[in-house]
C-alpha cells in the first residue's frame, strides 16, 4: 500500500499485488528471468482487476508526464510498462544530475525518486531541488520518494523540506498508478486553491482602487430613486458587521454591489473570497468551503484548508445562496452562529472572523415558503435586505449607463468621440433587457467592437434590438400565454443564449477565457451549453 510520511515505514507490503523486488520470487525463476520478465510473464497469466483498468482508463483522459530518477535498468523497464500501460508518457533519468536537468527542461506532472543511489543519492537530490534558487520556479511539481530504507533521521529532514509522499519497496504496478493519480490530484487542487486566493488577493486590491477612485458612492451611474435609495442604505450599512442579503434578478449588479460593500467597510483590507454554490456539486462545494484533513475521503493524501478559513478577517460571498443543499445550509447556519467549524475528518474546531454577504435571484420570501431555503438561515442572512430592481423598472438609467459603458469600452478599444444615433438610443430604452445591467454592457461592447465609425446606429446594434418590436404594453413585448413568472423565465432563458453564444464567438470558444469574462465558474458554462444544447460549432455558425 503506498505510504504517506506519517506512516510507519518498517509496515510491510501486505498488498498481494505483484512487487518489484524479487525476494519473495522463487529463485529458479530469478535464474531465468529479469526483473521485468517476471512482471510481464505474471500480467499474462492473471486478467487485469477491475481496478487496474479503472485506473487506466481515467489517466488515458488525463495524461500525465512521469519521470523515474533510479540507477537500476530493472526498474525503469517495470515501471516503464505499468506507466505507459495506463496512458501516461515515462521520462528516465538514471542520476540526480540527469533528473534535475530533465525537471528543468520537460513540462511534468510527477517524479519518482530513489532514495538509495550510488553518487548523489535521493536526500541528495532532494534537498538540492528544495533549496536551489535555480529550481524555484518547478518546485510546484511533486517528488515521490521510492524506498526500501529506514533512515528517520533523512526521512524527518526530508518531510521538514517539504515532502509530500513516499512509498515504501517493494509495491506493485496497481499501488504505484494510484499513487501517481493521487499525488497529480492534490496537487492540481492545491494549485487551483493557490490560483483563487491570488486572484482574490488581486481583485481586492484592485477594487480597492478601483471603487475608492473611480466608483464611488458619490459618483454613482444612475439617477433612478430606487437606486439612490440602495446606494444610500449600502453607505449606511457598509461599516456595519451585519449579514446582508442581496436578491434581485440575473445580471442587476448583485456581486458588485457586495464588492462595494466590502471595499467601504472595515474589513477592506482582508479578502473577499466569492463562491458560486451553482458552479460545484454538493459534496465537493461542501470540502472546499470547510477544507478537510488527510484521509478524511478517497483521495485527501493530504490536508487542505477552505475558503471559509481563507476569507478570515475579510468577507465571505455566497452568489446563488438558494442553490445550496438543505444539508450544507444547516451546517452554515451553525457557522454563522458560533463562527467555528472543522474540517472534513477533523477533530478541532477553528475559529473565524468573517463578514457574510449572500445573493440570490429567486424572491428569499417564496424560496422559504417553498423550502427551498431553511428560514433559520434566512433569518440569519437577512439581517439587512437589498432588492435591485430589474433595469426594465428604472429606464430612465439606461442612457446613463450606456453611456458609461460606450466611454469605458472605446476607451479600452482606443475608439474615442464615439456615441449613439437617436433612433439606436431608442431601441435600447424600448428594450425590455431580460439580462438586466449585465446584457447592456455586453450587448454595448459588442457595438463598440465591430463598429466602423464613430456614430453607432441601428445596424451596429444585434439582429434581435434591431428588428422592429410589434406593439406591446410599455413597449415590452409580453408572451399572454405564459404567467408572469413563465415570461420571466423565457426572457431569461432567452438572454442566456445569446449572450453565451457571443461570449464563445468573441473568445473563439476559449471557455475559461468566457467564464472569465462572464464572472462565473468553467462548470457554469459548461452546464449552460448542456442546458441550451449549444455546441461550440453552433455558437460560432450562429453569429
Amino acid at each position: 500500500m503506498p505510504h504517506t510520511l506519517e506512516d510507519v515505514v518498517e509496515t510491510p507490503n501486505s498488498s498481494g499485488s505483484q512487487n518489484f523486488s524479487g525476494s519473495n520470487l522463487p529463485g529458479t525463476a530469478l535464474e531465468n528471468k529479469s526483473l521485468s520478465g517476471l512482471a510481464l510473464a505474471g500480467e499474462k497469466k492473471s486478467p487485469a482487476t477491475s481496478a487496474e483498468s479503472n485506473n487506466a482508463t481515467s489517466a488515458a483522459k488525463q495524461k500525465r508526464r512521469v519521470l523515474l530518477i533510479d540507477d537500476d535498468p530493472n526498474m525503469h523497464d517495470l515501471c516503464r510498462h505499468y506507466i505507459e500501460k495506463a496512458g501516461y508518457e515515462f521520462f528516465a533519468a538514471f542520476n540526480g544530475a540527469q533528473g534535475l536537468e530533465l525537471i528543468l527542461q520537460e513540462t511534468l506532472d510527477v517524479v519518482l525518486l530513489d532514495f538509495m543511489m550510488p553518487g548523489q543519492d535521493g536526500y541528495a537530490v532532494f534537498k538540492d531541488f528544495m533549496t536551489r534558487d535555480k529550481y524555484r520556479h518547478v518546485r510546484h511539481v511533486p517528488l515521490v520518494m521510492l524506498t526500501a530504507y529506514n533512515d528517520h533521521d533523512r526521512k524527518r529532514a526530508m518531510i521538514e523540506m517539504g515532502l509530500k509522499m513516499y512509498i515504501v519497496k517493494p509495491f506493485g504496478g496497481q499501488e504505484l498508478i494510484k499513487v501517481i493519480e493521487n499525488v497529480c490530484a492534490t496537487n492540481q487542487a492545491d494549485q487551483r486553491l493557490r490560483e483563487q486566493v491570488e486572484q482574490a488577493n488581486e481583485e481586492t486590491l484592485l477594487l480597492r482602487t478601483l471603487l475608492r477612485d473611480t466608483y464611488t458612492f458619490d459618483n454613482i451611474v444612475g439617477t433612478n430613486p430606487q437606486m439612490k435609495e440602495i446606494f444610500e442604505r449600502v453607505v449606511k450599512v457598509a461599516r456595519t458587521e451585519a449579514n446582508i442579503l442581496i436578491y434581485g434578478e440575473s445580471g442587476t449588479g448583485k456581486e458588485l454591489i457586495a464588492r462595494s460593500i466590502h471595499a467601504h467597510s472595515g474589513r477592506a483590507k482582508g479578502p473577499f473570497v466569492p463562491v458560486d454554490c451553482v458552479a460545484l456539486p454538493g459534496n465537493l462545494l461542501e470540502s472546499e468551503l470547510f477544507g478537510y484533513e488527510r484521509g478524511a475521503f478517497t483521495g485527501a493524501v493530504n490536508s487542505k484548508r477552505g475558503l471559509l478559513e481563507l476569507a478570515n478577517d475579510g468577507t465571505f460571498f455566497f452568489d446563488e445562496i438558494c442553490e445550496l443543499n438543505l444539508d450544507l445550509q444547516a451546517k452554515l447556519l451553525r457557522v454563522l452562529q458560533e463562527r467555528q467549524f472543522r474540517h472534513l475528518g477533523g477533530k478541532d474546531l477553528i475559529s473565524v472572523n468573517i463578514r457574510v454577504i449572500s445573493a440570490t435571484n429567486r424572491d428569499p420570501g417564496l424560496a422559504v415558503k417553498e423550502k427551498i431555503l431553511r428560514h433559520d438561515l434566512y433569518y440569519r442572512l437577512n439581517v439587512i435586505p437589498i432588492h435591485l430592481p430589474p433595469l426594465r423598472e428604472r429606464r430612465d438609467d439606461i442612457p446613463l449607463l450606456s453611456q458609461f459603458f460606450l466611454r469605458k469600452f472605446s476607451g479600452e478599444g482606443e475608439k474615442p468621440n464615439m456615441r449613439f444615433s437617436e433612433e439606436a438610443m431608442k431601441r435600447l430604452i424600448r428594450y425590455s433587457w431580460p439580462g438586466n445591467v449585465r446584457e447592456l454592457q455586453n450587448v454595448v461592447e459588442r457595438m463598440v467592437s465591430l463598429a466602423t465609425g464613430r456614430v453607432m446606429g441601428v445596424e451596429d446594434l444585434p439582429d434581435y434590438l434591431r428588428e422592429e418590436p410589434e406593439p406591446a404594453a410599455n413597449g415590452v413585448i409580453v408572451p399572454t400565454d405564459l404567467t408572469l413568472r413563465e415570461a420571466r423565465q423565457h426572457w431569461m432563458e432567452a438572454f442566456e443564449k445569446k449572450y453565451l453564444i457571443e461570449l464563445i464567438n468573441k473568445y473563439n470558444g476559449n471557455i475559461s477565457r468566457v467564464a472569465r469574462k462572464a464572472g462565473v465558474h468553467r462548470m457554469t458554462i459548461y452546464r449552460m451549453l448542456k442546458q441550451y444544447n449549444i455546441t461550440l460549432r453552433t455558437a460560432i455558425e450562429k453569429t
